[in-house]
Order: C-alpha cells, then sequence, then structure tokens
C-alpha cells in the first residue's frame, strides 16, 4: 500500500466545508469601501494562509487585483531591518505597472529611507511614519520633530512624498488592469517576533490608508498586544493593545475553527493521504478522539496523520488489522496531546490492566488518582485527559466487547513502536506495584497465582475467617471505600465484591469473578466473590480498610 502523506503546504481545495466563509469574504472584499485592511486571525496552523489562497483563487479577477507578501520568507534573509521598505517594494512589483517616473521616484525613495536608516538606525522612520501616519498623539508630533536631526526630517519627507507616489503606482495599476481596487495579501506577519511585527504595521500603515487598496493581513491579536507590550514596557496599559490593533484593522475575521467539519477532513485523509476506506462508525470514534485531543487545528491533524501513516509502515502487517489501525490512531492523539499520560502509559504497558484503564475514565476523583500514579499531566485539566479516555476505552472495547487480553496485547504492541514518532523523551519511571504478605510477593501480573487479584483474595479470606461483621455489613464497608469502575457493572448494580447468588450477576460478568471452590468467600453463612481485576491503588485502600497495614509490606 502507498501511503501519500500530507505535506505543510496551505490547503486550495475546501475540506473543512467553509466555503460560505472564502465566498463571504470574496463578496465583502469587491464591495467594500476604500481603504480597508481585513485581518485573518487565529492560531498557528489554523488554516490562515490557505483561507488567504482559497479567497485569492475564489475572486473575481475583473473585479480586483492581486498582490501576494509573505514577510517569513523576507525575514529569514538577513532583511529583516528593512522588511517594511522589502514588503512596499514587493507591492510594487507586484502592481505590474510599466516602468515610468512614478515607479522610479518609488525606487528612489526606498533606497533613500534605506540609505537613512542605515546611517542612523530605524528610529527616523518609525518616528516619521507614525508622524505621517497620524499615529502618534497631537500634543508629541512638534516634540518629536524638533527632537529629529536634519537627515530624520529629510525621512519624514520622504515618506510623505513615498506615499503619494505609491498612491499613484495603484492608480495606474488599476487602470491598466481594469479593475476598481488592488488586494495585497500580507502572510505570516504573526510568525515576526511581537514587537517586530508591530513595527511593520506601524510602517505598513502609511499606505493601509491609500484609496483603492484592500490590505488582508495573516495576524494574530495577541501577537499585536505583546508587540505592544514590548513596545511600552512599563507603560504598557491593555487597552493600548486593543487601541493598537484597532487602527490598523478595519475587520477582524476570526479562523471559524469551531465550524470545521472534521468528519469530512478525516474520512477524506484517510481515503487520500492513507489510502483506507474509513466506515461511518470508525469516522465518528476517530473525531471523538481528535476533539477530545490536539483539537480541530488542520496543521497539528496533518501531523497526526502523517505520523499515523510512518507507523503503518513500521509495525508488522499482522498488527495492522482493523482494530489495529484503531487502536495505533488513539495512541498517538494520546501521545500528541497528553505527553506525560502516554510516557506513563509506555513506561508501564506491561502492567496495564483494563481496571487501570476503567479507572482513568471513570474514577470520581481522576485528579487523586493520577497524583497517585505520578502521572504529569501537563498542566492539562484531569477532566480533559478523563473524557479522552472515555473514548480510548471505547476504541479498545470494540463493538461493546470487554477490553481482554488479546487487546491489551495488541496495544502493548502498538505502544512499542509508537515512540518513534514522540517529540520528547519519555521521563515517566517504571512503576510496578508489590505487596508482600506471609513471605510472598505479589505483583501486576504476577506469575503462578501471584499477581494483584490474588493477593487482594487472600487477605479477604483471611479477614472472613477473624471477622464476626456479617456479609452485608462487610460489603458495605469495602464496597462504598472500592467502588468497582466498570460502568456496566455500575449499572448492574454489581461492585468489587458482591453476593455470588446475586440475580444481577449475568453469565459474562460472572467470568470476571473468583468462582473456584477455595475461591468463595464465606461470610456470616453467604458466599461471596471478588472481582479478578483488582490493581495497585484498590489493595492499598483495601489494605487500610482492613486495618492489615502491619501485615502488608508495599512499594505503592
Amino acid at each position: 500500500m502507498a501511503y501519500k502523506g500530507s505535506t505543510d503546504q496551505p490547503a486550495r481545495v475546501d475540506m473543512f466545508g467553509i466555503s460560505n466563509y472564502i465566498s463571504g469574504l470574496c463578496s465583502f472584499i469587491v464591495d467594500c469601501e476604500t481603504p480597508m485592511t481585513i485581518a485573518i486571525q487565529g492560531d498557528w496552523g489554523s488554516g490562515k494562509t490557505s483561507v488567504m489562497e482559497m479567497v485569492r483563487d475564489s475572486i473575481d479577477k475583473k473585479a480586483v487585483h492581486c498582490c501576494w507578501f509573505n514577510t517569513w520568507q523576507y525575514s529569514q534573509f538577513n532583511t529583516s531591518e528593512n522588511l517594511s521598505l522589502a514588503l512596499i517594494e514587493s507591492i510594487v512589483e507586484g502592481l505590474n505597472i510599466d516602468g515610468g517616473d512614478t515607479v522610479k521616484e518609488m525606487r528612489s525613495g526606498i533606497s533613500k529611507i534605506g540609505n537613512a536608516m542605515a546611517a542612523v538606525g530605524k528610529k527616523a522612520l518609525v518616528v516619521g511614519t507614525e508622524i505621517v501616519a497620524g499615529s502618534t498623539l497631537a500634543n508629541d508630533v512638534k516634540g518629536a520633530i524638533d527632537k529629529m536631526g536634519a537627515d530624520d526630517k529629510s525621512v519624514v519627507e520622504t515618506i510623505s512624498t513615498l506615499k503619494e507616489r505609491f498612491q499613484e503606482c495603484i492608480n495606474a495599476a488599476c487602470e491598466k488592469n481594469k479593475v476598481d481596487r488592488i488586494l495585497v495579501f500580507v502572510d505570516d506577519l504573526d510568525r515576526l517576533q511581537p514587537l517586530r511585527a508591530v513595527e511593520l504595521l506601524e510602517v505598513l500603515k502609511v499606505f493601509l490608508d491609500c484609496e483603492k487598496c484592500v490590505f488582508v493581513l495573516a495576524l494574530d491579536y495577541n501577537v499585536v498586544v505583546s508587540g505592544v507590550k514590548q513596545k511600552y514596557g512599563s507603560d504598557f496599559k491593555a487597552d493600548k493593545g486593543r487601541s493598537f490593533f484597532d487602527k490598523i484593522i478595519q475587520v477582524p475575521f476570526k479562523m471559524p475553527v469551531a465550524q470545521y467539519d472534521i468528519y469530512n477532513f478525516v474520512k477524506k485523509t484517510f481515503e487520500y493521504v492513507a489510502q483506507l476506506t474509513c466506515e461511518d462508525y470508525d469516522t465518528k470514534n476517530f473525531v471523538a478522539l481528535i476533539n477530545a485531543s490536539i483539537g480541530s487545528n488542520p496543521r497539528s491533524m496533518k501531523r497526526l496523520f502523517n505520523s499515523f501513516l510512518l507507523l503503518l509502515k513500521v509495525v508488522d502487517s499482522d498488527m495492522q488489522d482493523a482494530l489495529g489501525k484503531k487502536i495505533l490512531f488513539a495512541i498517538l492523539c494520546m501521545q500528541q496531546h497528553f505527553e506525560g499520560l502516554y510516557n506513563y502509559i509506555v513506561m508501564n504497558r506491561g502492567d496495564l490492566t483494563p481496571e487501570f484503564l476503567g479507572q482513568m475514565a471513570s474514577d470520581d476523583d481522576v485528579e487523586t488518582l493520577l497524583k497517585r500514579e505520578n502521572i504529569e499531566t501537563d498542566k492539562i485539566e484531569p477532566e480533559k485527559i478523563q473524557e479522552f479516555m472515555k473514548h480510548f476505552n471505547r476504541v479498545l472495547a470494540t463493538d461493546g466487547e470487554a477490553v481482554d487480553g488479546y487487546k491489551l496485547d495488541q496495544l502493548r504492541i502498538l505502544l512499542n513502536s509508537s515512540s518513534i514518532t514522540s517529540t520528547t523523551t519519555t521521563t515517566a519511571t517504571k512503576k510496578r506495584a508489590t505487596f508482600v504478605y506471609k513471605g510472598d510477593t505479589y505483583m501486576a501480573r504476577g506469575a503462578n497465582k501471584k499477581n494483584l487479584a490474588t493477593f487482594a483474595l487472600r487477605i479477604i479470606l483471611d479477614y472472613a475467617k477473624e471477622t464476626d461483621k456479617t456479609a452485608e455489613q462487610f460489603l458495605d464497608m469495602i464496597n462504598s471505600k472500592i467502588p468497582c469502575h466498570y460502568s456496566d457493572m455500575k449499572k448492574e448494580g454489581c461492585l468489587q465484591i458482591c453476593d455470588r447468588n446475586n440475580s444481577n450477576l449475568s453469565a459474562k460478568q460472572l467470568e470476571w469473578y473468583f468462582t473456584d471452590k477455595d475461591e468463595i468467600i464465606h461470610l456470616g453463612g453467604k458466599e461471596l466473590i471478588i472481582l479478578k481485576g483488582w490493581g495497585a491503588w484498590e489493595n492499598s485502600a483495601l489494605v487500610e480498610v482492613l486495618g492489615y497495614g502491619d501485615r502488608v509490606t508495599s512499594n505503592v
């Protein structure tokens, strides 16, 4: 099978069902008054460039002429100090107008400002543009001019002339291309260092105010606020960031991430990138895993799929059945968003039990459980980890079946392979819980009935021989402290220990209990049975409840 993978190139095909937003933007750009500046806002990887690309492809070329500038690419070639000048020059080049006095004067002015910056620094450029654009306070303008030297004042005059020439270039381009406006896309502004992004916007403001111009900027609001804070330092106030943004931007457009059609994206990506048919039920499970982990950021989802495809080339073919692929996908969702939990499970994969996985999804106090197991939460709310584990367990419990030994073995093997796509070094510690009782050591997956479930049975049998409690008292004492974490058994009213004759027990549920003659607890004339899947924390609680702390030695 030839898995293609997914690049980080901007999408030019709508896979998220946002065509109405694209058409709305196009219509607004064509019909709005000019000058106009629109900010496409969103986190890194949320699809800002893709939206701009789709607008450029879809917009009526009879109405607008398009120019494109990528600030990130220019800044990588040591031109970041003169980035604002490079931007203006690039726009003029993109207008595709014939050479003439206007263009020559533009280039001459840009060159003059560049030379002045080399001589006296960018102070004159920034102050000069503030004065020309009117972004300084009125009572500060005279003081700013009074402090400037002759070279600085010359820069201000050049900037003022440059704006006039730029307007003439825009008019000429509209006439040549028979359009009534120029659409300028400025991409990746928010990938610049915040202070530099703000300085670039200050210079750009002069040209944003030119008639027949519509600017579309890929710009995150938080970057602007951070840049303004750096600029003003101790004088920064929250409203300064908002005021600066509002002065530059007339129309904020926030990426409609919450409205993304993730279902369609997942299904189409599996078909195109992985060349795998994804049934509706499976697609819904994959979407639930994504929503509960990495979220709907397109770049994060592409990274997830690429890791998935890489591992499909690595893991053994006999692990690539339908269930194996689902488990692998679920593991990668955990790896990319819940690194602490992933690292813990990888390190302790040999001791994984259905009970532990069930506790992670249904424990009433999952925060305490995470702390007890020393699982790093990476400052993620415990409730979010628990919500993810519900979907994770749903993948393991295919068609509602219990998580059996075969599925756990499959999970362990895939966990072992998955580490090659992890971006961090595993720092979790391997925890193998042990309990020493009457000279015998019991541990998770211990051989010859030296496991934790058998340990629980042994101390309960001994307690039953020594106590004068009734069966009802015993059940209340134990089950109120150590509730069962199988949700379907909770519904049936069955807990960790129950009356063997409980009518709620189905044949399948009985298989989960000790039922041999020597594994039945006789107490007060009744027979009790206990669930096999006891883990470390249940046993610790059991030792405490029974008062066996002086009889048991444990490393938990």
